[in-house]
C-alpha cells in the first residue's frame, strides 16, 4: 500500500557568478562575518542558487551576522542563507543551525576561495558542491 522511499542525496548546484559573489562580499568584509540571502530554486535532488540578495538593514560583527526576516520582500525566491566565518572554520556553530533559513546554509571561510565554501542542511550535514557556469 506504501511505498518506500528512497533516500536522494541532495547537493548545491551554484553558478560562477554566485559563488564568486559570496567570496568577494565576504573578501569585503573582513574582519567581519557577511551575510547573503541565496535566490534560486529547489529540486527533488538538488538545491540551484543562480543569484543573491544582499538583505535589508543585516547586521554582522567579528563572530555574527544576521537580518530579521520579516524585513525580506515577499518576492524573493529565498533558498538559504550564505554567510562568512572570518575564524577559518566552515562549519556550521550551533547558531548557525539555530538560526537556519531555507533548504541551504552556505558558509565559506578564510581566506574565502572555492575550496573553503561548505553547504549544509538544516541538520547540519553537509552537501555536495557543484559550481557550474549557467543554470
Amino acid at each position: 500500500m506504501f511505498k518506500k522511499r528512497e533516500k536522494v542525496e541532495r547537493h548545491l548546484v551554484i553558478t560562477r557568478q554566485a559563488a564568486d559573489g559570496i567570496i568577494t562580499w565576504s573578501k569585503t568584509h573582513h574582519p567581519n562575518e557577511a551575510i547573503l540571502i541565496l535566490q534560486g530554486r529547489n529540486t527533488k535532488d538538488a538545491i540551484i542558487v543562480d543569484g543573491l540578495v544582499i538583505p535589508p538593514f543585516a547586521q554582522s560583527g567579528p563572530f555574527y551576522s544576521g537580518f530579521a526576516v520579516h524585513d525580506l520582500p515577499y518576492t524573493i525566491p529565498n533558498v538559504g542563507t550564505a554567510h562568512s566565518h572570518p575564524s577559518g572554520s566552515n562549519r556550521p556553530s550551533l547558531e548557525d543551525l539555530n538560526h537556519f533559513s531555507g533548504y541551504v546554509s552556505v558558509i565559506i571561510a578564510h581566506p574565502y576561495e572555492d575550496e573553503t565554501i561548505g553547504a549544509y542542511d538544516r541538520n547540519g550535514n553537509m552537501l555536495e558542491i557543484k559550481i557550474v557556469d549557467s543554470v
